[in-house]
């Protein structure tokens, strides 16, 4: 059976997504970090799998949507399930950390959200499953044009102490 456009289009945006995923945890081509690293907090499974819960949902779903058979055909290319799972599992297992530096906070070699942006911020610790992860949301600071958004960090529980006190000390 000859291979549809709605077939190329399913397989794209797996891979779009899969793409998305892998540019969170590696950016070979980013530019250097500026400024003076003060603490890198590495991640743990969790960590790692709440910071791309969404686009790994999308995956899962879209694969288990489309390969149904109430649909008649399958809406990707065939092969592009064990790959999509395979993606999936090498971009989860890839190291992710948090370097904070003296003007912000970014996600491995990512752009760093600067602190100047932030007011404050709040922990939530983890509960059930997630008891390891604490999460701390910094709050947008209130800008001429509107609140700048927050950001959602998600820290392993033993490096919480160390990330607070820096906090406290950056956002002012």
């Amino acid at each position: 059976m000859e291979p549809n456009w709605q077939q190329y289009i399913g397989s794209i945006f797996i891979s779009f997504m899969l793409s998305f995923m892998l540019m969170k945890a590696w950016l070979p081509f980013a530019p250097k970090r500026e400024g003076k690293v003060l603490l890198e907090v590495s991640f743990g499974p969790i960590q790692r799998l709440l910071i791309h819960r969404t686009q790994a949902i999308l995956v899962l779903l879209y694969i288990v949507l489309g390969s149904l058979p109430l649909t008649g055909n399958q809406w990707f290319l065939p092969g592009t399930q064990p790959a999509a799972l395979a993606g999936l599992v090498v971009v989860l297992m890839l190291p992710l950390r948090y370097v904070f530096t003296d003007s912000g906070v970014a996600l491995n070699r990512g752009v760093p959200s600067l602190y100047k942006t932030f007011r404050r911020f709040t922990v939530r610790p983890g509960k059930g499953w997630v008891a390891s992860n604490t999460t701390i949301v910094l709050h947008g600071r209130k800008l001429q044009r509107g609140t700048a958004p927050s950001l959602t960090l998600f820290i392993p529980t033993s490096a919480v102490d160390e990330v607070t006190r820096l906090l406290k000390r950056q956002l002012r």
